[in-house]
């Protein structure tokens, strides 16, 4: 059975009105000062990046069964939201039959725009009976600025 996972890390995100109140545009910072005790406490929430969707991806052989068989994962990364993604990776972890890690390929992708696409291919670093090892793939996406 194939394994797939999609995690989606939410990236830094500049914080603004350090030290001021921001209006009220879903974004809020609290701004304490006692002025007897001269301490200041302030809580900032920043929004976090838009979470993408993959549209689908796949374990893909070519030149199968000689020493130049290649694995390769291919799919199609999708941003669903209003708002540009700055900048985006995939990462694909091929694993063996028992499920251990044999090694990582990943590829990025910058301004991905809003209801945009990008596809992607991330080939196995080995050839030949390296590659025929390869039984499957865990997917990451990171996003971040």
């Amino acid at each position: 059975m194939r394994r797939r996972a999609l995690l989606c890390a939410v990236g830094a995100s500049a914080l603004a009105g350090c030290g001021g109140r921001l209006g009220d545009d879903g974004d809020a910072t609290e701004v304490e000062t006692e002025t007897d005790t001269q301490t200041t406490a302030s809580t900032t929430t920043a929004a976090p990046e838009p979470a993408l969707e993959l549209e689908n991806d796949d374990l893909v052989r070519s030149n199968e069964g000689s020493e130049s068989e290649l694995a390769r994962v291919v799919g199609t990364l999708h941003n669903p939201t209003e708002e540009t993604v700055a900048e985006a990776t995939v990462t694909a972890t091929f694993e063996d039959e028992d499920g251990e890690a044999l090694d990582a390929a990943n590829a990025s992708v910058s301004e991905l725009s809003p209801g945009g696409s990008w596809s992607f291919e991330l080939v196995y670093p080995a050839t030949g009976e390296d590659a025929r090892a390869v039984a499957d793939y865990e997917l990451t996406v990171e996003t971040g600025e």
